[in-house]
């Protein structure tokens, strides 16, 4: 066995790692984002700037380098292991993995806590949850089940036609921006357009190698992405078509080079680690899609029962620490019987 091929299977190996250490920055993400004053029902009663800024930091890239992962992952089932080879097989098994979860989480955790705690009414729920223009943070799975179902029969014209590919890829995003700022993002529809150059872009990492990516050293891809951050929080601040449009493409930009930073970054760490003889992170990765399924609605109980109790720093690791423990064990209990398996996507 060469060391090309070792390099292959150590990445894909380390796609478990990448995918759990990104469910814990989506959680932290989620614990910090309060702080900008654009997310949540209240306002923080003691500000921080320095959470903010690191809160919209995150978020410019983790979930793009989940889907990322998803492509990856998608590329060496496909086309490697020859797995997926019917389409219908193929989008009732992700329709059991991200659809179903989607209806039993909303119905039975996420609208009764919306319910109780924000007050919405029959028409806020229908047109968030059973529309899906905006369900909390059950939009991934609706977002993620869209790209299978647009990118499966796509899949061979993307592997043959590399720039043909990027140019397709570019219009999918350019309708699900202009779609999701004219438009109700009934079912996802436009994120996921959006969403579907990072998928393609793990697909392509997947096929081509990484080599390239991995020559880039940790440093340089932090600061480029940091600088890139920079640039779109001063281009947010201008008025005027003109730098509305080049924030637009910085950020398109932005969110490219953090989902490749954040993949080839925690493969690094991965390779240097021994993540996989770590029984803690091991059950953390095995309940990671039902921890993110329940995490964020224990993050607003905190959120509302201490604004104001705590420093803001303090605050933030409480609401992290509380809504890891009670969701991993929400999680499994969850996973200990086959009916409750089936209702969050596992088997």
């Amino acid at each position: 066995m060469n060391a090309a091929v070792t390099d292959r299977q150590a990445e894909l190996k380390n796609c478990n790692f990448v995918k759990t250490v990104l469910m814990l920055i989506v959680v932290l993400y989620h614990c910090m984002v309060f702080w900008t004053g654009t997310w949540f029902s209240e306002a923080p009663v003691h500000s921080s700037g320095a959470l903010a800024l690191l809160s919209l930091w995150m978020n410019s890239f983790h979930v793009y380098s989940f889907a990322l992962v998803s492509g990856y992952l998608f590329y060496y089932l496909k086309h490697e292991r020859e797995a997926y080879q019917s389409f219908l097989p193929f989008i009732l098994n992700k329709a059991k993995r991200l659809l179903i979860p989607y209806v039993c989480i909303a119905a039975a955790w996420v609208i009764p806590f919306s319910v109780a705690f924000f007050h919405y009414d029959g028409i806020t729920v229908f047109f968030k949850y059973l529309l899906g223009t905006s369900p909390s943070q059950l939009w991934f799975l609706l977002m993620l089940f869209g790209v299978f179902v647009v990118f499966y029969p796509l899949s061979s014209f993307f592997q043959k036609h590399l720039l043909a590919g990027m140019l397709l890829v570019a219009g999918f995003y350019g309708v699900g921006i202009i779609g999701q700022s004219l438009l109700p993002d009934v079912f996802q529809v436009f994120r996921t357009c959006s969403y579907i150059p990072f998928f393609w872009l793990g697909f392509k990492i997947r096929q081509l190698g990484s080599c390239m990516l991995r020559k880039v050293p940790v440093w340089l891809w932090l600061f480029g992405h940091i600088l890139l951050f920079a640039l779109v929080r001063f281009l947010v601040t201008m008025d005027g078509v003109i730098f509305e449009l080049l924030r637009l493409g910085v950020d398109f930009v932005l969110h490219i080079i953090g989902a490749l930073m954040a993949f080839i970054i925690l493969q690094k760490i991965a390779d240097h680690t021994k993540w996989q003889e770590n029984k803690a992170f091991l059950l953390l990765g095995k309940y990671s899609m039902p921890v993110y399924l329940f995490h964020q609605q224990i993050v607003c109980v905190f959120l509302l029962l201490l604004n104001g109790v705590l420093n803001p720093y303090v605050h933030v690791v409480v609401n992290f620490v509380g809504a890891m423990v009670i969701s991993l064990l929400l999680s499994v209990c969850m996973m200990r019987f086959k009916w409750t398996r089936i209702l969050i996507g596992e088997k």
